[in-house]
C-alpha cells in the first residue's frame, strides 16, 4: 500500500490553490447531488392519470348505485303477493288497473259479465319481451278459466307475471 506524502506539519498536502471551502449543506428540498434526479411527470401523463382515476371512481359509484337498485328491486319483488278477488258482486263492465315495481309495469283491462271474468288484455305492457307477454296472456286465460288469481306461476315465476296479476287485482278493486 502506497503512503501519501505529508507536509512538515504532518498533514496531507493541500491541493493547488489553497484549501477548498467546505461543501454547503444540502437543503431538505434538494436531492443530494449524488442522488439520481427525479423525473417530472409530463402534463399529458398527469391528465391521463386524472382521467383514469375519475373513470375508476365513476365505475365504483355506478356499480354501487346499480347494486343498491338491484338489491331493492329483488327485495320488493320478493315480497309481492297477489290476493284473491270476488267478482260475483261486480257490475258488468270493463275495469282498468295498473301496477308497477320499479321498471316493471303492466296495465290491463278486465271484462266482467254476469259476475264472471270474461277477458283480460294488456293496455300497456311496458317493455316486456314478446315471449314474456305471451306467457302472461296464457296466465290471463287460466285466470278466466279458473275465475281466480290463484293460478300456478311458480314455474318460471317472474316479476312481470306477478305485476301483471297484481294489475288484474287492482282493476277489480282487490288491491291494497
Amino acid at each position: 500500500m502506497e503512503q501519501q506524502p505529508m507536509n512538515t506539519a504532518g498533514e496531507p498536502p493541500q491541493p493547488p490553490g489553497g484549501p477548498q471551502p467546505p461543501e454547503p449543506p444540502q437543503s431538505p428540498t434538494q436531492p443530494p447531488q449524488d442522488a439520481p434526479a427525479k423525473k417530472k411527470m409530463s402534463r399529458k401523463k398527469k391528465v391521463v392519470l386524472g382521467m383514469v382515476i375519475a373513470l375508476v371512481a365513476l365505475l365504483i359509484i355506478a356499480g354501487t348505485i346499480g347494486g343498491l337498485y338491484a338489491w331493492r328491486f329483488l327485495e320488493v319483488s320478493g315480497e309481492l303477493t297477489v290476493g284473491e278477488i270476488d267478482v260475483s258482486d261486480l257490475p258488468d263492465g270493463t275495469y282498468e288497473g295498473s301496477y308497477g315495481v320499479f321498471h316493471v309495469k303492466a296495465a290491463v283491462e278486465v271484462s266482467v259479465e254476469d259476475g264472471r271474468i270474461t277477458a283480460i288484455a294488456f293496455t300497456d305492457n311496458g317493455k316486456m319481451a314478446e315471449e314474456t307477454q305471451q306467457e302472461i296472456r296464457d296466465i290471463f286465460e287460466e285466470v278466466v278459466q279458473e275465475q281466480s288469481l290463484n293460478v300456478d306461476i311458480t314455474s318460471g315465476a317472474s316479476v312481470s307475471k306477478k305485476v301483471s296479476l297484481k294489475a288484474v287485482e287492482e282493476a277489480l278493486g282487490g288491491g291494497e
